[in-house]
């Protein structure tokens, strides 16, 4: 058996390992396996701004103009037109009335641009910074933010993606990926195993006296890493860690301010991650394509967005943590400004927006701009890369610090973009 093992593929240790594990346990949330080079600890450079990050992605392609970027043509605005913000001439959709009451505390960036139209290509390229290649698997920025700064957190992992799947770690290390949590207001409970507690610790201990073995015969990176998350993993099952995903312990006027949507509900368990010093959470919002006779599916799904975002930056600088949590809001690629013949929106990764707030970003700009049909953007584009090289430098990573996965070809956080560096100013 032992040499039956080794002769496996990275592909097929790695199944015969989770599926091994999870038919004894019951759990069902790992990752795909990957060993990537050991966490190189670093003190945040001292031009660091943020502690935290959450990551609002809002899957499917927001349009501009309903949102951020708000023009006057008719064939073009469709149902948005500009309006007043808080911020002296900050103008954003009519679309997000409560957003606008806030717009003092974030930044637009409305000339972000890119090549990838598809959308799961442009979901990759904006979760990591990095267009697809063959046989690599780029890690998501809470994992780079992990690896360089380490664990905060004994009890849970340092990011957590709320309402979507699981991206893994990339090229880094098992116990670097992200935690899913799909519904906001179960928390933890749908990840529980279903099975009851003393059978639950019975197992634990078969388990962990075969791992002990396997790892004795078996001395592979591949097993001794998951081992390790294994471990990691269980640990979230005690009733203190599930507590911490619990928004049902949050007072009622708190879930008032967030509403009952399933976005709201995810972005105040983001607002309680933070607190409790996880790094990097995602939360998710899709249903944006509206390229087929619905370009209503823009203002419908800015309605929707608009309310919880906004309590979540009220929320936040009322207990004193915007200044350390830096809010990313994005998506793929924009919508074609003008409405198509078949009354929708189609992909235009050639100009779209994106919102940034907190740890350090100057509120109340726009940064770059569109012309007046929003179709093209004047002077300066920023792209996905841009964007992760921002948040990067705001968390007070190495921008310039080579790492090479597996001995191969040498990647960068980022990967080599610019750092927008008006939103700090």
């Amino acid at each position: 058996m032992k040499d039956t093992f080794r002769k496996f593929d990275d592909i097929d240790r790695r199944g015969f390992l989770t599926g091994t594990a999870a038919a004894a346990l019951g759990v069902t949330i790992l990752p795909d396996f990957a060993v990537g080079e050991e966490s190189e600890i670093i003190k945040p450079a001292s031009h660091a701004t943020a502690k935290n990050v959450i990551f609002l992605y809002m899957a499917g392609g927001m349009p501009h103009v309903d949102t951020f970027d708000p023009k006057i043509p008719s064939e073009i605005a469709g149902g948005s037109s500009p309006i007043s913000t808080s911020a002296n001439g900050l103008q954003i959709s009519n679309h997000l009335p409560q957003m606008a009451k806030q717009a003092d505390k974030f930044a637009v960036v409305r000339s972000m641009t890119t090549k990838t139209g598809d959308h799961a290509g442009g979901n990759y390229l904006m979760h990591t910074g990095f267009s697809r290649q063959p046989g690599i698997n780029h890690p998501q920025m809470g994992s780079w933010a992990q690896y360089f700064l380490g664990r905060r957190n004994k009890l849970i992992p340092d990011s957590i993606v709320i309402g979507g799947g699981n991206p893994g770690p990339g090229f880094f290390r098992p116990d670097h990926s992200p935690l899913p949590v799909g519904d906001p207001s179960r928390g933890l409970k749908d990840l529980v195993p279903k099975i009851e507690k003393k059978r639950f610790e019975r197992r634990m201990k078969y388990a962990k006296a075969f791992s002990e073995t396997f790892e004795e015969g078996f001395p592979h990176e591949d097993v001794r890493a998951y081992a390790d998350f294994y471990e990691e993993t269980v640990k979230l099952f005690d009733d203190k860690t599930t507590e911490l995903f619990d928004i049902n312990k949050e007072p009622a006027e708190i879930r008032g301010l967030y509403g009952n949507s399933r976005f709201g509900r995810g972005l105040l368990l983001a607002r309680r991650l933070v607190e409790n010093k996880v790094r990097y959470v995602e939360v998710q919002l899709g249903g944006w394509d509206g390229q087929h006779g619905n370009y209503n599916a823009g203002s419908n799904r800015a309605g929707e967005m608009d309310g919880p975002v906004a309590a979540l930056l009220q929320d936040l600088s009322n207990r004193g943590l915007l200044d350390e949590t830096m809010i990313v809001l994005t998506t793929e690629f924009g919508r074609t400004p003008k409405i198509n013949q078949r009354g929708g929106r189609d992909h235009f990764p050639k100009a779209f927006s994106v919102m940034l707030a907190g740890g350090g970003v100057n509120g109340g700009q726009y940064i770059g701009e569109t012309d007046e049909r929003a179709s093209s953007i004047k002077g300066e584009g920023y792209g996905p890369k841009d964007l992760h090289t921002t948040i990067a430098h705001a968390l007070g990573l190495p921008i310039e610090k080579r790492v090479h996965p597996g001995g191969g070809r040498p990647y960068f956080v980022g990967d080599r973009g610019k750092v927008i560096k008006q939103a700090f100013s």
